[in-house]
């Protein structure tokens, strides 16, 4: 129930983090108009209050582009391309027919139609699920068929093996189990965008200065100065920050695991789970979501689960969850547009274009009717 809500924030955390990195040299240039006293320094007031309002508004620049890379995602689905590389559909694949009639199985104990499955040609022994607003899949690897292949003797016990896997994976795609990966993706494109940007901002005000005798020390040391901030803070976010969210995010996420173990064996039989997971070995596989936890405990809290005759659908919970963390996000975004006077520059620029005014309004009052 917590996970997704507390990996977003977690990501956000990070974000703070790199936001240190990207305007490290803009806070490097501000040193020389800091008053420096016999016990204190001090920063002229309007100044500061420039300063707070630039910090404002970057924040709410990375937090507005995550919102806008994450909807281009979804919507376009390059994370899902990307997902899907050296994978075909099993149906294009010769012998793999087999597949098809689990796989529809699992649609329909879960009410999806439209997911696809694929076949990932490595020798990894995975499965994943992934999603976007028009392509929904789950990944076997060829190396998981064939581990299941070689450990069954009896064919019937090895459909039923594939299918719980399948199962599993449907569950973590019904229940949107792949937001918080999303989350983490578009918080590295973005920053990466962002600090391009801002790094070639901040090299062409260096060169300027390069060229003005007066500010050409001034330069150097401003640029070796911003040499030695940005690798410390990187080195910081690297190997402490993104470390600690790892192992936060496996250690929380692995309810995560439990519960898709339970919705496949209420679809196909909790033995049928056991028995899957019991040829897994103690660590069972590792998927795009988390570190899984021991084979024994999963299958301790499955074996005995009985069938259902109902659809498995995601959880209450769970869909909260999903919705908290984009709100969440879309919070942080007005909050930081209101407190850097974006709200403002925008009511401002319409007021002026009466034309773009109209528009805008018909929009919004076209949304308020759908909602």
């Amino acid at each position: 129930m917590f996970s997704k809500p507390i990996s977003l924030i977690l990501v956000y955390v990070i974000t703070v983090i790199n936001i240190m990195v990207l305007i490290s040299p803009f806070t490097i240039a501000l040193l020389p108009l800091i008053n420096m006293g016999a016990n204190h320094s001090t920063l002229d007031n309007g100044m500061l209050n420039k300063l707070q309002l630039v910090f404002c508004f970057i924040f709410f620049v990375i937090s507005f582009l995550m919102l806008f890379y994450l909807f281009l995602d979804f919507l376009f689905g390059f994370s899902v391309r990307s997902s899907l590389k050296n994978c075909k559909r099993f149906d294009k694949i010769k012998d793999y027919d087999f597949l098809s009639d689990i796989f529809d199985q699992v649609k329909t104990k879960f009410g999806e139609k439209n997911v696809r499955l694929y076949v990932k040609n490595s020798d990894e022994i995975n499965a994943y699920a992934v999603s976007s607003f028009n392509k929904k899949a789950i990944v076997l690897t060829h190396g998981l068929i064939k581990h299941y292949l070689v450990e069954c003797s009896d064919p019937k016990k090895f459909l039923n093996a594939l299918r719980s896997i399948i199962g599993h994976e449907m569950s973590h795609l019904v229940n949107k189990d792949f937001l918080p990966g999303f989350l983490i993706i578009t918080n590295q494109k973005v920053t990466n965008f962002v600090s391009s940007v801002l790094t070639t901002i901040f090299r062409v005000i260096t060169q300027f200065f390069v060229m003005i005798p007066a500010m050409r020390q001034y330069s150097y040391i401003m640029t070796n100065l911003y040499s030695v901030t940005r690798f410390l803070l990187t080195f910081f976010n690297r190997f402490v920050v993104y470390n600690v969210y790892e192992f936060l995010r496996r250690f929380i996420s692995r309810s995560l695991e439990f519960r898709c173990d339970y919705q496949s064996a209420r679809a196909f039989g909790g033995h049928n789970m056991a028995l899957a997971l019991s040829m897994l070995g103690k660590g069972g596989y590792f998927t795009l979501f988390s570190t899984h936890p021991g084979t024994a405990k999963r299958i301790a809290k499955v074996q005995n689960v009985k069938i259902t005759e109902s659809m498995i659908g995601p959880r209450f919970f769970d869909s909260i969850a999903n919705y908290f963390s984009i709100m969440f996000l879309m919070i942080i975004c007005l909050y930081f547009a209101k407190t850097s006077g974006v709200d403002v520059m925008i009511r401002s620029y319409l007021q002026h274009n009466p034309d773009l005014y109209l528009k805008v309004q018909t929009i919004f009052g076209l949304i308020k009717n759908i909602l």
